[in-house]
């Protein structure tokens, strides 16, 4: 049998599916999407179960990408039940998207979790609330296992039938609704007329292509006269009575108690969410969060490094010996350089970082950094939650591009996406600017290109929040209470999070090494040279062979510098303030700070949007970083 978990964003979904699924679980993207969805098999009392969990999504309506899949996925995996999870502290919210569900004939079980939290502030008429919608209701607590038994004998019972309740909405559009159904009771694919018919009205894509084309047209129709005669859409109609609908639910079920005194964990929940004393606590945090990921993650690549030095010893000069000829020094060099890239990425940074955001997830503290944040970021056309991964984008790339899912959708993903690559140095850019430019320039001239990075962002954030324009920003978060995070769940998280990276990200980065090493050995770098020097030269009024610098800073962006020292040291014996003038040091590191991203990094965005769009995010960048280099030097040579 089928189950579908579905439900908003923040209500313990995650943690519920963890709870029944355990181990084996698959994350996978909804085909052309970057929306994540994962499944697992389990068996209960005999019974043979596969669980999938949705998206997070406060609605069907298919406005957003998350809606979208999420009404697709429940189409076609056609469940037994769709156990609705709902936050019992929030329960309106959560009452909206089950209203949706039934209306659409599935067999609903609601999980009603976070009840510890609910219980400590009102009284929840649980065997009310499943008269009135004949659903069963279980209260959970997910990272306790409350009530998981139960519901799962409820689920393998068979016992559950579907729902007849009806959410009434305006007069004008019940007549509307009775008029098109015509004596329908189902459409061709076996959902109630009722409910089809209101995803038509909102616009579900999904379902309007289940209707002819008169019907279309009249639907059509009928939403240009609801507009004129009420002066706003159909679907913000609908939406209001199945929030008034909802809230009326709510209030026949909840009983107040009387207010209590303010506690310790309510106090420091306020002293998160005032801005005045939110943001100087969120500031600290961020700092925290980059000092963790820099110095824990350089600390742990160290170590790592040294460690893999002493355990692999000389084995791949072995390999290259035993291989043979140039060819198998290539293959032996790009095997090592590939492994030491991957274990300096993923488990530095990229462990650590999501070991953070676990914790800031459970602790249930990212919802207030949102907020704090979300007036500033949504002039860029994103949210508060886009920080994060900016920050963490000045420790590596690759785990901010990662951390773009945070964002629920893929346009919010793309501009951030975009902003990291081409204005967010990481630490081995940072390495790049500190390097040439802070050591052999002077402070100003590195901190004039950390201005013009800042500048940059902001800009391209405001250009591509006008271009993008199919999925509109608007945020929609629910703040949870503070709790202690479960390390169980946590690490769990990290893991499904992760394991990936190793399956998709190492092969393109064996294949780049491999490309390189045998460009670099057969010379074809060297041919690069003078027929791209009027890049180099003409352009950016650099030596021409800092074009094999920049193309070895494909692989690992602090490569770059590397070849550069050693570049001038075999040449002419002389190290890089000796050899390129301030403003040259200046190009050349403002260059890299927007150029192509590393090949773990395209990895990623290739993993998270697809070949299309890393594609084109890698060559805007390069136009990008050659119309700033040019830019800069023509500036200064005046």
């Amino acid at each position: 049998m089928n189950i579908v978990l579905a439900g908003n964003l923040n209500v313990g979904k995650s943690a519920l599916f963890s709870r029944i699924t355990g181990i084996g679980v698959i994350s996978a993207n909804y085909p052309g999407t970057t929306v994540q969805f994962e499944s697992a098999t389990v068996t209960y009392k005999g019974r043979k179960i596969e669980v999938f969990d949705l998206p997070g999504t406060y609605s069907l309506s298919g406005v957003t990408e998350d809606e979208r899949v999420a009404t697709t996925l429940l189409a076609e995996k056609r469940p037994d039940y769709v156990v609705a999870v709902l936050d019992a502290t929030r329960l309106e919210q959560g009452l909206v998207l089950v209203l949706q569900l039934i209306e659409l004939g599935y067999r609903v079980i609601i999980a009603l979790n976070f009840m510890d939290q609910a219980r400590k502030r009102f009284t929840l008429d649980v065997e009310r609330l499943e008269r009135i919608l004949s659903v069963p209701v279980v209260p959970t607590v997910a990272l306790t296992g409350e009530g998981v038994d139960r519901l799962m004998d409820l689920i393998v019972s068979g016992a559950v039938r579907r729902s007849y309740y009806v959410t009434r909405y305006d007069s004008h559009i019940e007549a509307f609704l009775e008029e098109t159904a015509a004596g329908s009771v189902e459409t061709e694919t076996g959902y109630p007329i009722r409910g089809a018919t209101i995803k038509l009205l909102e616009g579900n894509p999904f379902f309007t292509k289940q209707f002819s084309p008169i019907m279309r047209e009249l639907a059509d129709e009928y939403r240009r006269e609801f507009r004129e005669q009420h002066y706003e859409d159909v679907e913000v109609h609908i939406a209001r009575d199945r929030y008034g609908e909802a809230g009326k639910i709510a209030s026949e079920v909840i009983g107040w108690l009387p207010k209590k005194e303010m506690s310790t964990k309510d106090r420091i929940s306020e002293f998160t969410l005032r801005p005045r004393t939110g943001i100087p606590l969120l500031i600290g945090i961020l700092i925290g969060i980059f000092l963790s990921v820099v110095v824990i993650g350089g600390y742990l690549e160290s170590v790592i490094a040294d460690l893999y030095a002493a355990v692999v010893g000389d084995a791949f000069d072995q390999l290259a010996t035993l291989l043979g000829g140039t060819v198998g020094a290539a293959v032996a060099s790009g095997i090592d350089l590939s492994i030491q890239a991957i274990l300096a990425i993923v488990i530095p940074y990229i462990l650590v970082f999501y070991l953070i955001l676990g914790v800031l997830e459970d602790t249930g503290y990212l919802p207030r950094a949102v907020m704090l944040l979300d007036g500033l970021m949504v002039r860029l056309g994103l949210h508060g939650r886009a920080i994060i991964p900016m920050v963490v984008g000045t420790g590596c790339n690759v785990p901010a591009i990662l951390a773009t899912r945070t964002l629920e959708s893929k346009r919010e993903r793309l501009i951030l996406a975009t902003i990291i690559v081409m204005a967010v140095p990481c630490s081995a850019q940072t390495v790049i600017i500190i390097g040439t430019v802070g050591q052999y320039s002077g402070i100003l001239w590195a901190a004039a290109i950390y201005l013009v990075l800042l500048a940059l962002a902001l800009v391209l954030g405001r250009v591509l929040h006008v271009l993008l324009r199919e999925e509109p920003a608007s945020l929609v978060i629910e703040i949870p209470e503070l709790s202690v995070p479960s390390w169980r769940n946590i690490l769990s998280k990290t893991w499904l999070r992760i394991k990936d990276f190793f399956v998709i990200a190492f092969p393109l980065l064996l294949i780049g090494s491999l490309a390189l090493e045998l460009m670099m050995r057969y010379n074809v770098l060297n041919a690069l040279v003078d027929p791209l020097s009027f890049l180099t030269v003409g352009l950016l009024g650099l030596p021409p062979v800092i074009i094999v610098a920049l193309i070895f800073g494909v692989l690992r962006k602090e490569m770059a510098l590397q070849i550069l020292f050693v570049i001038f040291a075999l040449s002419v014996g002389a190290d890089l303030g000796q050899v390129l003038t301030p403003e040259q040091l200046f190009v050349f590191a403002l260059v890299m700070a927007t150029y192509m991203p590393c090949i773990g990094v395209f990895a990623a965005l290739t993993k998270e949007f697809g070949l299309k769009e890393a594609v084109a995010v890698s060559l805007a960048s390069i136009a990008l970083a050659f119309m700033l280099g040019g830019a800069a030097n023509f500036l200064l040579s005046l």
